[in-house]
């Protein structure tokens, strides 16, 4: 069975992690020194960064009532306006489609009760492990304002497939959880 071949890999290239010590805190963010023992006996040493406490997240792509798709544009590291699906983090104790909902309304004020996960990942293995969802939210519709974090200015708008697709290959779309959401995207319009 497949499961047990990829059980036994797993389990033969696991280490064991003997020290775990915090060499920055900023606040949002905080940097980790942890050691690790190797299977051949090794001991290695590996940063770990943990953004807002290790919280998971969630990348939302939103349909509205109208077919259309939001998407917001806001202010990033080196000045860099980012184009995105809405997105944030899901507090502790929140059910991931619940804090997905809660995002999308706060960011934009559009609210719907139809959502489902369509993938989670781990954005940057190599030196953080905080998950990331994808999910997916139909028949959106305008209720309430923004109501935006002090630290948040965020524009959005609304595309239709063809123009996202634009933005996808002319680069707005730069982060790659973002651009994973978009082929989510295309494989469910492609189904239809």
């Amino acid at each position: 069975m497949l499961k047990d071949k990829i059980d036994a890999i797993v389990n033969k290239t696991k280490g064991e992690r003997l020290s775990r010590d915090l060499i920055f805190d900023g606040g949002f963010v905080k940097v980790f020194k942890e050691e690790y023992k190797l299977p051949d006996g090794r001991i290695i040493t590996r940063e770990c960064i943990s953004k807002n406490n290790n919280k998971s997240a969630a990348i939302i792509i939103t349909r509205t009532i109208d077919n259309k798709f939001i998407m917001v544009f806001q202010n990033r590291i080196d000045n860099i306006v980012s184009c995105e699906f809405p997105s944030g983090y899901i507090e502790e104790n929140e059910d991931v489609i619940k804090g997905a909902l809660r995002e999308v309304r706060e960011e934009t004020g559009y609210v719907s009760d139809e959502a489902e996960i369509l993938d989670e990942f781990i954005p940057n293995i190599g030196s953080e492990n905080a998950k990331m969802y994808i999910v997916y939210v139909k028949n959106a519709r305008k209720a309430f304002d923004q109501d935006l974090d002090d630290d948040e200015y965020i524009n959005y708008e609304l595309f239709d497939f063809d123009e996202i697709e634009y933005l996808v290959k002319n680069h707005y779309i730069k982060n790659s959880g973002n651009k994973l959401a978009y082929y989510h995207l295309k494989e469910i319009l492609e189904k239809k």
